[in-house]
C-alpha cells in the first residue's frame, strides 16, 4: 500500500526516550546508559533526540556527556517557558529547546503572572534562543483539553517570532482521531512553522494518531524506545518506523529499522524488563504464528500471506509453533522444510 502522497509534510522523528522515556516508572539512566541510548538512536537515524531540562544540574552534566558521542542526532533541551531554563540550555550547548507552555490561567495565576505577561516571558525567550542560534519548538500542553483561543496566541506569537517548530502534546492520551486531523488542520492552514506532535499511548492511540497527524500535515512525531514514558508512555519508535514503511510513507533506506529489534531489547534489559509481548520487536513473539491456518498459508504461499514485513527487517526472526489444539495439521518436518527456504 502507497501512502506517501498522502503525507507530504513529513519530516522526521523527534526521540524522546532521555526525557519523556525517564518518565517511565522504571526509568533510571546512568549516564553510561544514557550514552549507550542515545547511540543506539544514533546508528537508527533518528532525526532529532530530546533531553531533559538542563536547569537540573545532572540534567546539565549529563548533557555535556552526551555531546561528547560522535555522528549523533541534535539534542533538544525540553524547557519550560522560564528564563533561568532558557539560560541553562544556552549554556549547556544544545542545538535547540523545546518549550512547553501551559495556558491554564489557574497554573500562570500561581506563577504570579498574567496571561500576557506569560507570553511577554515566552517572547524574551525567543529573542534570546534565536541570537543563539538555538532551533526552537514552542508547544502546549494538554492542548486537547485547553482554551484554544489562548492556545492559537501561543502559536501566534510562535509564527510571529520566526519560530521552527510548533508543537500539541496529548498529554492525557484521550485525543480521537478526528479531534487530532482538525486541530493539525487547523494549525496548517493558519501557522509557517512545522508542527510536531506528542501523542500519549492511554487509550492505545498513540500511533494511529501521529499516522492521522501526520496526514493533516504534521512534520515531526515525537517517539520512545519501546513506547515509554509518562502512565501508558508515548508512540513506540519501532511501530510507528513499521508503520511508515508498510504505508509506504518513507523508504527501507531512511532509518536503519534492522536496528531496531536490538535497540528495544537492549532498552528492556536496562529497565529490568521483558519488551511487550504486542511490541513487533519482542524476539519471542513478535513474529510467532501458532493457527493452523496461518501456519498453512505461511508454507505453502509464503510468509507474505499473513506477515507485514519480513522479520529480518527490524532484526528478529519469526517463529512457528505445531503440535497444539489450534495448530491443525502441520508437522515439524514442515516447518524445518519452510525455515531451510524462508531463513
Amino acid at each position: 500500500m502507497k501512502l506517501s502522497n498522502y503525507f507530504p509534510a513529513f519530516k522526521g522523528i523527534i526521540d524522546s526516550t532521555l526525557r519523556e522515556g525517564l518518565q517511565f516508572r522504571y526509568a533510571d539512566f546512568s549516564k553510561s546508559q544514557s550514552k549507550q541510548i542515545l547511540t543506539m538512536l544514533s546508528a537508527i537515524g533518528v532525526d532529532k533526540a530530546e533531553v531533559g531540562n538542563p536547569v537540573n544540574r545532572e540534567v546539565s552534566l549529563l548533557i555535556r556527556n552526551l555531546l561528547e558521542i560522535e555522528n549523533r542526532p541534535p539534542l533538544l533541551a525540553h524547557i519550560r517557558n522560564r528564563v533561568e531554563d532558557a539560560a541553562a540550555a544556552m549554556e549547556s550547548r544544545v542545538e535547540g529547546i523545546n518549550i512547553f507552555c501551559t495556558v491554564d490561567e489557574a497554573r500562570i495565576d500561581r506563577l504570579g503572572l498574567t496571561f500576557d505577561q506569560y507570553l511577554r516571558e515566552l517572547e524574551k525567550i525567543i529573542t534570546l534562543s534565536k541570537k543563539a542560534n538555538l532551533e526552537i519548538r514552542v508547544s502546549v500542553e494538554n492542548f486537547f483539553n485547553s482554551n484554544l483561543s489562548l492556545a492559537l496566541r501561543v502559536y501566534q506569537l510562535a509564527d510571529r517570532s520566526d519560530c521552527d517548530r510548533i508543537g500539541i502534546a496529548d498529554t492525557l492520551g484521550m485525543a480521537l482521531s478526528w479531534d487530532v486531523e482538525k486541530s493539525v488542520g487547523l494549525l496548517k492552514k493558519n501557522f509557517r512553522p512545522d508542527i510536531e506532535v506528542h501523542f500519549h499511548n492511554d487509550l492505545g492511540q498513540a500511533v494511529s494518531n501521529a499516522l492521522v497527524a501526520l496526514r493533516a500535515g504534521a512534520s515531526w512525531v515525537d517517539t520512545t524506545l519501546l513506547g515509554i514514558g509518562e502512565r501508558s508512555g508515548i508512540t513506540a519508535l519501532s511501530t510507528l518506523l513499521v508503520s511508515l514503511y508498510v504505508y509506504g510513507i518513507i523508504p527501507d533506506s531512511k532509518y536503519r529499522m534492522q536496528l531496531l529489534t536490538e535497540a528495544e531489547n537492549n532498552l528492556a534489559g536496562i529497565l529490568g524488563k521483558d519488551v511487550p509481548f504486542n511490541l513487533l520487536t519482542n524476539r519471542s513473539n513478535g513474529f510467532s504464528h501458532k493457527a493452523g491456518v496461518h501456519l498453512h498459508g505461511l508454507i505453502n504461499f509464503g510468509p507474505q500471506s499473513y506477515e507485514l514485513l519480513p522479520p529480518k527487517m527490524i532484526g528478529n526472526e519469526r517463529h512457528l509453533v505445531s503440535g497444539t489444539m489450534v495448530s491443525g495439521k502441520t508437522t515439524k518436518r514442515e516447518i524445518e522444510d519452510f525455515k531451510k527456504k524462508n531463513p
